[in-house]
């Protein structure tokens, strides 16, 4: 069954359930109500007529009396010990076929569709009498099924609109999950991510499930998006690297046992060509990896000791000389990744050791919401025009040059990605002859 017959005839089911719950509550309460007014007033009306008889008074005058308080539909006698009626004033003759009834104590009862009031009294000779009052409650019970029957044409009134109601309510919770779904076969069949439009923002599950699904689609395109720019960027990249692995493997296969210094000279390529395309690979891998799924293990970080720990080991690794510098009193404090860090500083000291032989300095400082070091050599420099393209994926200012050093136009775009998912900034000085500086801000910690 549909999810749209289910919510129709749940929603229908329940309304008649809840209606008939209702109506046979205010039915039964009204009855009640109504049956107890009504022995109350018979009640009463004894009361009065037991005060106001009095014994040894004319027949006439008693007569007129019981006359004047008998009701419409109703009956009024006077019963002795022996339950025989000595004075009986009817006018519905239905009612005189009723056996009389002697009680001593005074009560009111309902029997089938009459109430009976009984009220003991002193009769001519002193002996105890009971005076019985009966009335009919066919008008009551006549009322009761009136309402019995306006209760029930209500429910008929009232249930037939909510069969509407509910399949009004199915179409407007299904309206987003049946556009979800006609996109869904729409993306199936035509390959091309897709978006629902939402014409109204109501702000409700609705809505939210509608904009959820399209924040999903958003990042499986970006996903996607990411995924065809590996293949190709791997593709146009390692095309260099496998082609002189394979010219030298076929040079080695022709020439190789017959001259040896052809052998260790292919060897070498081969291996260097070899570890080049690993560390592409690698790089290449980092590029298309989402931020979420680097699991940073963040911590409070003192910005200067990091960046004094990541010189120390350049210098060591590269006999670079590299200073460090603190521009504040206090440890300028960052929440941060330390080894995606340290990985942004070998990037930056890296480019500085390509383009410089001057000694590399790293100066350490706070703003008032940001921390920042900067990282300055005193190199060849990066032209203006190339400003706009250094974290742009294998972006070479030179070709040749980059190629001669090794570089694969990967490393700012890779620090660029460090720095954006730590929610800091980068940004480059350089001038042609004279070095180039580059910024990066990070966000301050609380002490």
């Amino acid at each position: 069954m549909h999810i749209r017959h289910l919510i129709q005839l749940f929603t229908s089911v329940w309304l008649l359930i809840v209606l008939i719950i209702v109506n046979i509550s205010i039915y039964f309460l009204f009855h009640h109500m109504t049956i107890r007014n009504e022995l109350e007033r018979v009640s009463q009306n004894v009361e009065e007529i037991a005060q106001n008889i009095q014994p040894n008074i004319e027949e006439s005058e008693r007569s007129a009396m019981l006359r004047a308080f008998l009701p419409a539909d109703g009956m009024i006698r006077i019963v002795n010990e022996n339950g025989e009626a000595l004075v009986s004033v009817v006018k519905n003759p239905e009612i005189a076929n009723l056996p009389p009834v002697f009680e001593r104590s005074q009560k009111t009862i309902r029997k089938d569709e009459f109430a009976i009031a009984q009220h003991p009294i002193i009769w001519d000779n002193g002996e105890v009498a009971t005076l019985e009052m009966i009335e009919s409650l066919e008008p009551a019970l006549a009322n009761l099924q009136l309402l019995k029957i306006v209760l029930f044409i209500a429910t008929i009134i009232v249930f037939i609109p909510s069969i509407f109601s509910g399949r009004f309510l199915s179409e407007m919770i299904l309206r987003p999950i049946n556009a979800m779904i006609r996109t869904m076969e729409e993306i199936q069949q035509k390959g091309a991510f897709k978006k629902i439009a939402i014409k109204h923002k109501p702000k409700d599950e609705l809505y939210q499930m509608a904009n959820t699904f399209n924040s999903m689609i958003a990042i499986l395109e970006k996903n996607f998006a990411k995924q065809e720019q590996f293949v190709s960027d791997a593709s146009h990249e390692l095309k260099t690297p496998l082609t002189i692995i394979d010219s030298y493997a076929n040079m080695l296969k022709r020439w190789g046992k017959e001259r040896p210094e052809l052998l260790n000279e292919a060897i070498e390529t081969i291996q260097s060509e070899a570890e080049r395309m690993k560390t592409l690979a690698e790089q290449l891998l980092l590029l298309a990896k989402n931020e979420e799924n680097w699991n940073m293990e963040m911590s409070k970080l003192d910005l200067f000791e990091v960046c004094k720990e990541t010189g120390s080991l350049f210098q060591k690794a590269y006999e670079r000389e590299v200073h460090v510098k603190s521009l504040t009193h206090a440890a300028p404090f960052v929440y941060a990744d330390k080894d995606k860090i340290k990985q942004l500083l070998f990037i930056l000291l890296d480019n500085a050791k390509k383009y410089s032989s001057e000694p590399i300095h790293i100066c350490v400082g706070e703003e008032i919401e940001e921390c920042y070091f900067i990282v300055e050599d005193k190199g060849i420099g990066i032209p203006k025009d190339a400003h706009p393209h250094l974290f742009d994926r294998f972006y070479r200012v030179d070709e040749a040059r980059n190629r001669d050093h090794g570089g694969s136009g990967l490393g700012l775009a890779i620090a660029k990605k460090i720095v954006d998912a730590h929610r800091g900034a980068i940004a480059i000085e350089s001038e042609e002859g004279k070095g180039t500086k580059v910024k990066v801000w990070l966000p301050r910690a609380e002490r």
